[in-house]
């Protein structure tokens, strides 16, 4: 099968394979985005070893396995490993055979998938790895060892950010994103749904850009029966997804169940220091949380330049997280069986839609940005929610220029009456004298289904469509 998008990531990895020196690559990101199908359709024919950690279990268990994987790639040792320092260096033995698998340009490639759950508690793994690593692998040129996890929070902080013996040792890291509209669009094409751009767009509100929900889909079938199928029936595969997908990218807690459920009640985001008090949490276990969640892409953290005091605020960005407590967590879990039944609760729903559009816009922003002719100008991206107006999102220029983006989604062609141009102008001049900003203030519009006629747009400098978020 022909790998979707991803061409800067491979790109990333051929060149790490061709480079005259040892190369420690770190592939991380969320649950279900495709890092090990990407590893796996860039090198698969050239693992020298390959393991992969197990989800819960202790030393001895994750021991064993490896030394499974030592034996299927010629260890001749008829033992397990008695600790982590043995099994590496029987791992260094393999790669010394003369008869070791190597790459096109003379790489021994080693693929250790789900990295952090080799490290269980009182293990020497990543102790015996950096020994490993420091002794060999920074001396030789022909290695090339990929690692590889969901747990991104735990990667960044104790692999890419190491303090000890893997400090600085890292050479390529790979932050594995979600597919952008683009890329489920050549998916979807590639395997035969025929969706229109407008319904790609409804999917994607719903299950986020992982490939993973997409590969479970029925393309003979409606986005609402796959909804149905995958989300809402009692057995549905992905009903308690969410809760598996913080417990596998950040760690078995629930104050990342709580933080992120607080954060989906406000479009515009949350202050900071209201939802620790709100919550009642520890400060230093509520920062430790937040940061979590931020590194693992569900939270957006942003200073609001224009409030005095310049307070903190957060922001629940995920797609299918927002979906999640929106209508499958807490009183909502038993209330619907049917997309139709989300459809009919009219309130919870446009206020769904419209929340979740706005992620979608602010997972685009390269796309509006180029859409604007802006790609190469430095920008900060948030949402405004002023004392007398509100903001979908905010671009601020270092060129002297604002942005205030309005998105719309609406079924049919939007029409721009005159009162809702004064709407815009009024939110313009609101946003003005609130924030006290110096730059030019331009309108724009984003709309899914486009506008209806020209009247009233003398104001709007630029109207953006799904096009422009597909590019």
């Amino acid at each position: 099968m022909v790998i979707v998008g991803r061409k800067s990531e491979i790109s990333e990895l051929e060149r790490c394979e061709k480079s005259g020196k040892s190369e420690l690559i770190c592939v991380y990101g969320r649950r279900r985005v495709g890092k090990t199908y990407l590893v796996e359709q860039t090198f698969s024919s050239y693992f020298a070893f390959r393991a992969t950690g197990l989800e819960s279990g202790n030393t001895r268990d994750q021991l064993k396995s490896f030394f499974q994987r030592l034996k299927e790639y010629g260890d001749d040792e008829k033992t397990i490993p008695k600790n982590w320092f043995e099994a590496f260096s029987r791992l260094e033995k393999i790669l010394k055979k003369d008869d070791v698998r190597q790459s096109p340009h003379g790489k021994k490639i080693v693929f250790l998938d789900e990295f952090p759950w080799f490290v269980t508690p009182r293990s020497d793994f990543l102790m015996a790895f950096g020994e490993f690593w420091n002794r060999s692998g920074t001396v030789g040129r022909d290695y090339m060892f990929i690692i590889c996890g969901s747990a991104t929070s735990w990667i960044i902080n104790n692999v890419i950010e190491n303090s000890g013996s893997l400090y600085d040792r890292v050479t390529c890291q790979l932050f594995i994103k979600p597919f952008s509209l683009k890329e489920t669009e050549t998916l979807f094409r590639d395997q035969g749904f025929g969706w229109s751009r407008k319904q790609i767009v409804d999917c994607q509100m719903v299950f986020g850009g992982l490939p993973y929900f997409f590969n479970l889909m029925n393309p003979n079938e409606s986005l609402t029966w796959n909804i149905n199928k995958l989300c809402l029936e009692e057995h549905a595969l992905l009903r308690n997804e969410s809760k598996k997908l913080l417990e596998a990218t950040l760690k078995e807690s629930p104050v990342y169940n709580r933080i992120m459920e607080y954060l989906s009640r406000f479009q515009y985001g949350a202050l900071k220091a209201e939802c620790c008090k709100t919550l009642e949490l520890p400060a230093g276990s509520f920062s430790r949380a937040v940061e979590d969640l931020v590194k693992c892409g569900y939270v957006h953290e942003y200073r609001d330049q224009y409030t005095s005091g310049h307070p903190i605020k957060l922001q629940l960005v995920d797609p299918f997280l927002l979906f999640h407590y929106k209508f499958l967590s807490g009183d909502n879990a038993d209330r619907y069986r049917d997309f139709s039944d989300y459809r009919n609760d009219t309130g919870r729903y446009m206020n769904w839609r419209g929340h979740a559009f706005e992620i979608l816009c602010m997972y685009h922003i390269e796309g509006i940005k180029k859409a604007l002719g802006i790609s190469g100008v430095r920008t900060t991206e948030y949402q405004w929610n002023g004392r007398e107006a509100q903001v979908d999102l905010v671009i601020d220029r270092d060129d002297g220029i604002t942005n205030l983006c309005e998105s719309k989604y609406t079924d049919t062609p939007f029409s721009i009456s005159r009162e809702y141009e004064i709407e815009l102008l009024n939110k313009a001049e609101a946003f003005k004298k609130e924030t006290g900003s110096a730059n030019a203030v331009k309108l724009v519009l984003i709309s899914v289904s486009g506008i209806s006629g020209t009247a009233h747009t003398d104001h709007i400098s630029k109207v953006l469509t799904l096009d422009d978020l597909f590019e």
